[in-house]
């Protein structure tokens, strides 16, 4: 009787509409991959594979939500933190695909240790930040500097390989799970200085294009990164060349409109106008056969699973469970603001996937992986009472 009642509150507990979101951007995500691939050369079947992936990626959600959550912290978070770091270094054993050694190629099978890192990461720093919660500690120099290393080993990892976009996803991590830990004056601060960022970037893009670019270019960095930026500041700078994928893209947005041109009906999806659209530039796509009302729906699923994690993050006692959920809502955020940007111009094109429906293995996985976590936390973040 006892199990049955246990199950019984289990069930009421999980939440069922982060899953019904889930289902509505999956449905998305397979016909605008199928969309993006069926006109090209060897890519015809991709759909197919990413079906697998999704299906192999809800299994991974309902495993990780019958798992107790409180099991990965402790011990399982910092060894596979150290496996982690391990298998970031064994990429650059590999050889390098679009000029990075990203991925570890096996027979029959590839992954992007980068990917699952992050779970890794999540539950490291909340794992550390709950230990100084218990002993009561104010946030000061020796947590920044504890979180900074856990952050910073990763990061130049994933910078070496080199992919910028992954390891600028870490940032988005840590600066929402700070956001728990800071005390209201630093919290203050912290938010007046993202604030003063953000603006700062405007400004000098929209009014100080020109001199940017001059300063950019003398800069000691490598040349493609510079292109990126430069094509951030001004994408008619060099339209046939750096600036291409985002020239097209942002024609591919506009052409959809209010409703859309019809699935396999859009004219750059269909043409392969835009390149590698089936992953970083997937919401061009989705915008372009879907207009403005499907890519408004997409927006309104991501940010209502959001809204849900966040109920569930404020309705437990767990410092822990409060924290890796809080790394888990600013990663999505981070990823799904700066894709959507990077689409329409508006954010430096950094190489992040959209989460849920840009194609590929690894970043399924690991976001539903995550998911599946926040929702074990749902069922258990309040006491069973008999």
């Amino acid at each position: 009787m006892a199990k049955n009642l246990l199950q019984n509150r289990r069930l009421r507990d999980f939440d069922f509409l982060i899953v019904l979101a889930l289902l509505g951007i999956s449905i998305m995500c397979t016909i605008t991959v199928y969309a993006t691939t069926i006109n090209r050369n060897n890519l015809a079947d991709l759909y197919k594979t990413e079906i697998i992936w999704q299906c192999l990626s809800y299994v991974a959600l309902i495993g990780f939500t019958i798992l107790d959550y409180r099991t990965l912290k402790r011990q399982v978070a910092w060894i596979g933190y150290g496996f982690t770091l391990l298998l970031l270094l064994v990429v650059f054993v590999f050889p390098a695909r679009n000029g990075a050694h990203s991925w570890i190629i096996l027979p029959g099978f590839q992954f992007q240790p980068s990917e699952f890192a992050k779970i890794f990461i999540i539950l490291t720093i909340a794992d550390f930040m709950e230990k100084a919660k218990e002993k009561e500690e104010t946030f000061g120099f020796k947590h920044l500097a504890v979180i900074g290393a856990i952050v910073c080993v990763p990061f130049a990892l994933i910078l070496a390989q080199p992919a910028l976009g992954q390891a600028l996803v870490l940032i988005g991590i840590v600066g929402a799970m700070m956001i728990l830990f800071l005390e209201k004056k630093q919290l203050t601060v912290f938010i007046i200085g993202i604030a003063v960022l953000f603006v700062g970037i405007f400004t000098v893009k929209a009014f100080l294009p020109d001199q940017s670019i001059k300063a950019i270019d003398s800069l000691p960095m490598m040349e493609h990164q510079k292109q990126r930026i430069i094509t951030f500041i001004d994408p008619e700078a060099d339209p046939k060349g750096t600036g291409y994928q985002v020239t097209q893209a942002n024609i591919a947005v506009g052409a959809g409109r209010l409703t859309g041109e019809g699935i396999l009906k859009g004219t750059q999806t269909a043409g392969a106008w835009v390149p590698e659209q089936w992953t970083d530039f997937i919401f061009s796509a989705l915008a372009e056969e879907m207009g403005f009302v499907g890519a408004s729906i997409l927006l309104f699923l991501f940010f209502f699973i959001l809204y849900r994690m966040i109920l569930v993050a404020s309705d437990t006692s767990d410092f822990f469970a409060s924290s890796l959920i809080a790394g888990v809502v600013g990663m999505f955020a981070f990823q799904i603001v700066e894709n959507v940007g990077m689409n329409l111009s508006i954010m430096p094109v950094a190489g992040i996937t959209l989460p849920f429906v840009s194609y590929g293995g690894s970043s399924l996985l690991t976001n539903f992986s995550l998911v599946g976590i926040v929702l074990s936390v749902a069922v258990r973040r309040k006491k069973l009472t008999f």
